[in-house]
């Protein structure tokens, strides 16, 4: 005689999601571009049939999911809480299918930085991370803290790394260290070789600047509160260093880009005007934490910038202190 098969209630919960699980594609095409005929065309249907989805969906979890008006369809609360939802989902099956198929250290990892990190950590920090895992394809693109955010939290960037240590929900920010800046000056600059040049005299001649960050101020991280003259624009701070290199302008470099300039004579630092040093921050989406190839990349840039900070000056023993005070 064959034994009954038990039933075991389905928690409410989980017969919600199963309900609804067949939908969820159209409504993520929906709320991302917020715009049926786009996602229509991505999934491949009409946008009636898309939109009936989207309604049976709604009905499905008892609320509406967007706010429609003749001409647009826009997320509400509830519809951006959904969303949201469904990227987090999204970004940990991306991740967890390479470690199930076995191929953790193959295909694209999507990386976003600015100028100056661009060239002298990530690239070398990508290059180093495809010679360990030659399956590896890095993708890389420039982009600001804000959008570099958004993108990560939708699941369309792996790692970005920037200036500003921007909040986005999802979104893991850390901080991996520093660069030194300086004032420079080119050859062919009336200040090129001047000794003991005081401040205000340095700040009657123009600067190149960079552009205002997600935070409302320039990216080269001049001191606000310091009135400068500006002569020239830039988009992004690694250009400072061809304008710097001109001798039309004053410049505020990183001292790992002019280094080699000054060396050679090309550049000069106006130590009369100190500045503050720039913070450099990476940031992964939260259900990465621990994802073996943005984390290496991530530690890469960190321990090259770690090199870059000078040890702190000795302390003396404080027996020796006290006897200097004597």
């Amino acid at each position: 005689m064959a034994r009954p098969r038990s039933h075991v209630a389905e928690a409410p919960s989980v017969k919600r999601v199963r309900d609804v699980w067949a939908w969820i594609p159209a409504f993520k095409a929906v709320a991302e571009t917020e715009h049926l005929p786009t996602a229509a065309t991505r999934l491949h249907v009409s946008a009636s049939a898309l939109s009936r989805t989207v309604r049976l969906l709604e009905d499905a979890v008892g609320q509406p999911l967007f706010v429609r008006s003749a001409r647009r369809i826009s997320l509400n609360a509830a519809g951006r809480r959904l969303l949201l939802a469904v990227q987090r989902a999204t970004i940990t099956l991306e991740q967890a299918l390479p470690q199930v198929l076995g191929a953790i250290s193959e295909g694209e990892l999507r990386i976003a930085s600015l100028g100056v990190l661009t060239d002298r950590f990530v690239v070398p920090a990508a290059l180093e991370l495809t010679a360990r895992h030659p399956g590896v394809v890095p993708v890389l693109t420039t982009l600001q803290s804000r959008e570099a955010n958004r993108q990560i939290a939708a699941g369309e960037l792996d790692v970005a790394f920037f200036y500003d240590a921007t909040a986005h929900e999802g979104v893991r920010c850390r901080r991996l260290g520093t660069l030194q800046n300086a004032v420079y000056c080119g050859k062919g600059h009336s200040l090129f070789g001047a000794r003991n040049v005081p401040a205000e005299r340095i700040l009657e001649h123009p600067f190149s600047v960079a552009s205002v960050g997600d935070r409302g101020t320039r990216m080269d991280g001049f001191p606000v509160e310091m009135k400068r003259r500006i002569g020239f624009q830039i988009m992004m701070l690694s250009s400072n260093e061809l304008v710097a290199l001109s001798g039309r302008y004053l410049c505020v470099l990183p001292e790992v880009v002019a280094a080699p300039h000054v060396q050679s004579g090309r550049l000069f630092q106006l130590s009369a005007l100190p500045q503050p040093p720039t913070e450099v921050f990476a940031a992964i989406a939260e259900q990465s934490e621990g994802h073996a190839l943005t984390e290496a990349v991530v530690d890469d840039v960190a321990r090259r910038l770690e090199a870059l900070t000078p040890p702190p000056p000795p302390r003396r023993p404080a027996r020796a202190r006290a006897a200097r005070s004597r």
